[in-house]
């Protein structure tokens, strides 16, 4: 599913669209998805109650999107584009907890799980913040469990997340078609 994400963003790359929110960038990675890889069942945000029975205790309740490939192999892909004024501790915190479902649907036979994270926001990874920011900072990512001490007070009530592995990603650029630039990373859960 990587070397797909990857044609998607090759795609853009020579076709760019405006990206304005999360939303739309999934629709667009969907009608990508439906248009050139036909074989494909791609399913947005899909019910993890749709995809279970019995509903295992996950850390996410659908996914952004569900693929079904020749009938059997499931795969998913979750996205975060933080909004351009919104990009917060409240974002990173839920990449990792992303990872946590992917690591899960991994447990549950799934072929393959992604994350894909798109940005704007300097911010992210030119900081200097100490905490969950350290992660995302510098020209890759380095991601893993987060402590108590790392997330922000009002993040406490969600808590820690323990992954099971570490996630290494070099941030790629792009530019969209306004010529706003924007840095990603993909990263498929072994």
């Amino acid at each position: 599913m990587k070397e797909i994400i990857q044609h998607f963003f090759k795609y853009f790359s020579q076709s760019p669209f405006e990206l304005y929110n999360e939303s739309g960038f999934r629709h667009e990675l969907g009608i990508f998805l439906k248009k050139y890889y036909p074989e494909l069942n791609v399913k947005l945000d899909y019910p993890v109650s749709r995809m279970f029975n019995p509903i295992p205790k996950l850390a996410n309740k659908e996914a952004d999107i569900f693929i079904i490939e020749s009938g059997v192999q499931k795969h998913v892909i979750e996205l975060k584009m933080p909004k351009d004024e919104n990009a917060s501790h409240v974002d990173l915190y839920r990449v990792i907890q992303d990872l946590k479902f992917l690591e899960q649907l991994k447990g549950q036979d799934y072929e393959t799980c992604t994350e894909v994270f798109i940005t704007k926001r300097k911010n992210i990874w030119e900081s200097i913040n100490g905490g969950i920011y350290k992660l995302f900072a510098g020209d890759s990512v380095n991601l893993r469990s987060v402590t108590k001490d790392e997330i922000q007070p009002f993040l406490i009530h969600g808590g820690p997340i323990e992954l099971s592995g570490t996630y290494k990603a070099k941030w790629e650029v792009i530019h969209d078609a306004k010529g706003d630039e924007y840095r990603y990373f993909l990263i498929s859960v072994k």
